[in-house]
C-alpha cells in the first residue's frame, strides 16, 4: 500500500464515521503529484475537523456511531504508512492560509486581521464561526484550522459568534495586523437535553459573506 492508497482509505474512515453521525463533511481534492506519507496537513485538519464535531454531538447529549473503532483505524493508519512507503524522500502538502476578504473596499488605511477562534475551556478550534464587520453584513467563516483572514476598517469592530458560545467583540487597531490574534469563545453553558436537532457546523449567514474552505 503506498501513501496514495493511505490518503484515500484514512479519507474514506472521516467520510464513514461523518455519514455515521450526520456531519457535514466535504473531503478536500488532493492535489499532491506522485507519492506521499498518506498524510499531510490538511488531512489532520479534516480530521480534527471530525473530531471536534463528535466532541460537540456528545456534549449535546446524541449518541457516537462508530467513533473508537474508525478513529482508532484512522489514528494508526499514518504509523503504518510510514513503514510501507519507500525509503524516497516525499513532500508534504502546505496547510493552505484562508482566503482575506475585503470587508473594506476603497478604504486605503484597512488593515488584515489574521485570526484563530478557538474555545476558552479546551484551546480547540472553532471551525465554521462566523466573523461579522459590526453594522455590515460583510464577513466571513473559519476554515477546518480555525483560522480566518478579513480586511477592516482601523477602529471597526468583529462580531465573533458560534453556536453554543457567546459572542465575542473584537476592536481592530493598527497594531491587529503584527500578528495572529486569538479569539477564545465562552461556553454559554446552555445545555441541550432530550430530542436535539444537529445544528450544521457552517453558520447561516447572508450570501454577501465569503466563507473559505467551510464544508458544505
Amino acid at each position: 500500500m503506498n501513501g496514495k492508497d493511505i490518503c484515500e482509505a484514512l479519507r474514506n474512515i472521516r467520510r464513514s464515521i461523518a455519514s455515521a453521525n450526520d456531519i457535514d463533511y466535504t473531503p478536500a481534492v488532493c492535489a499532491h503529484e506522485g507519492d506521499c506519507s498518506g498524510t499531510c496537513p490538511r488531512c489532520e485538519s479534516e480530521l480534527r475537523y471530525i473530531e471536534r464535531q463528535l466532541l460537540r454531538r456528545t456534549a449535546m447529549g446524541k449518541k457516537v456511531a462508530i467513533a473508537g473503532l474508525a478513529l482508532g483505524a484512522a489514528s494508526l493508519m499514518p504509523m503504518h504508512a510510514q513503514q510501507v512507503v519507500p525509503t524516497t524522500p516525499a513532500a508534504t502538502a502546505e496547510q493552505p492560509k484562508p482566503r482575506i476578504v475585503d470587508a473594506a473596499p476603497g478604504d486605503t488605511t484597512a488593515v488584515v486581521v489574521r485570526g484563530k477562534v478557538i474555545d476558552r475551556t479546551d484551546q480547540m478550534e472553532c471551525i465554521g464561526a462566523s466573523v461579522i464587520l459590526q453594522g455590515t453584513k460583510l464577513g466571513t467563516a473559519t476554515d477546518y484550522d480555525g483560522n480566518f483572514a478579513i480586511r477592516v476598517p482601523v477602529g471597526s469592530k468583529l462580531i465573533i459568534s458560534y453556536v453554543g458560545y457567546n459572542d465575542y467583540e473584537y476592536t481592530v487597531n493598527e497594531s491587529s495586523a503584527d500578528s495572529e490574534v486569538l479569539i477564545p469563545l465562552e461556553d454559554n453553558g446552555r445545555t441541550l437535553m432530550g430530542e436535539v436537532v444537529i445544528v450544521n457546523p457552517m453558520p447561516a449567514v447572508d450570501a454577501d459573506i465569503y466563507l473559505p474552505d467551510v464544508p458544505r
